[in-house]
């Protein structure tokens, strides 16, 4: 089913860009039982989204309410266009929490030619990151009462080859550490006011990225104790201090993790794990949650299944993750899913999970 489709449908009829229902009632609405049918005790109570994704941080019980979402990107990546995608998807998805794609890029630097001149690069603020922000605080106003909302906050690392190039900055970074370590300071200060900026709006938290701590960059050698987990764990420090709740992705995009063990002092509420390591061998939710202590966000890979399968072998591949996850576990892909993924493929993994623990025993 297109997308110009599935908005016309009736999964998505029960709610326009003025929906006012809470999460739980939208739930009842787009999913009514039939009378042969009984209704979950999680649907209906009063509970809405928000309260039944922050039931997965009661680490003394599993949660039998299983939150899922995805994200991708669209084809409008700021202004009003971004803001009606997010707000459709969202509501076609039937998703438990609002994840705001980060899409802006910070001007590329074409006088960083030696180590030193690391030291030029600005401290940016509302010039770079004020649109931005405005689609964060539409999406705020419709989607908080409804929905936790989590801005997407990249890493210094992912932001200086923005602006420097891959090439350059893993160069230089070789060369004098100590000189580049300049650099990646300012670039973090500015992550730290759009993070304080997105915190005066009322998001509830962010999700935060982590880079170059793979095995294609600095792993987890002398470069990364320098260059990578410092700043990352500014950001991520300056997250928790302005918001109640962070999840921490740690993104193979590009590149994978020989461990995850360099990841475990850094703060965040909820873990997104990649799924697989370099060397093949699999990332188990259980295993991440024993390793954190914390709840883990994940269990698909992104462009597996849940992007090309049919319901019946998503429903499949959904029951496969569920049987192994973690005890505190919401359903998502390791990191953003295909573009072109249908959302219909989306609903009918998040919708299949939400009471899959209460059908299942």
């Amino acid at each position: 089913m297109k997308k110009r489709d599935f908005l016309k449908s009736g999964l998505y009829a029960a709610g326009g860009l003025g929906f006012s229902l809470s999460g739980a009632a939208s739930l009842l609405v787009e999913n009514k039982p039939t009378k042969s049918q009984a209704l979950p005790t999680y649907l209906s109570s009063s509970r809405n989204k928000r309260e039944l994704f922050l039931s997965v941080l009661d680490l003394s019980k599993p949660n039998k309410y299983v939150p899922a979402g995805f994200f991708l990107h669209f084809n409008d990546k700021l202004g009003q266009g971004a803001i009606k995608s997010h707000l459709e998807f969202f509501r076609a998805t039937n998703m438990d929490l609002a994840k705001i794609q980060y899409e802006v890029r910070l001007p590329q630097l074409t006088d960083i030619k030696e180590p030193k001149d690391w030291a030029k690069i600005p401290v940016y603020g509302k010039e770079v990151f004020g649109p931005q922000l405005e689609v964060i605080r539409a999406i705020t106003k419709e989607l908080k009462s409804e929905a936790l909302v989590f801005p997407t906050v990249y890493s210094p690392f992912s932001l200086a080859v923005q602006s420097v190039g891959h090439n350059t900055y893993l160069t230089h970074a070789k060369q004098d550490p100590d000189a580049v370590a300049k650099g990646i300071k300012r670039i973090t200060d500015g992550i730290l006011y759009y993070i304080d900026e997105a915190a005066k709006i009322g998001v509830d938290g962010f999700y935060i990225s982590t880079q170059g701590g793979d095995i294609k960059n600095f792993s987890d050698g002398p470069l990364f104790d320098k260059l990578i987990a410092p700043f990352d764990k500014i950001v991520i420090q300056e997250a928790d201090r302005v918001s109640s709740l962070n999840i921490l992705h740690i993104c193979d995009f590009g590149s994978s993790y020989s461990n995850l063990k360099p990841f475990i002092s850094y703060p965040g509420s909820i873990i997104n794990p990649p799924i697989r390591l370099a060397d093949s061998s699999p990332v188990k939710p259980k295993n991440v949650q024993t390793l954190f202590g914390r709840p883990v966000f994940g269990g698909l890979d992104r462009l597996g299944i849940i992007s090309t399968g049919t319901p019946d072998q998503i429903r499949k591949e959904v029951d496969n993750v569920l049987k192994e996850a973690s005890p505190n576990f919401i359903l998502a892909a390791d990191c953003t899913v295909d573009s072109k993924t249908p959302w219909q493929n989306l609903r009918t993994a998040i919708d299949y999970a939400h009471d899959w623990r209460i059908t299942n025993g």
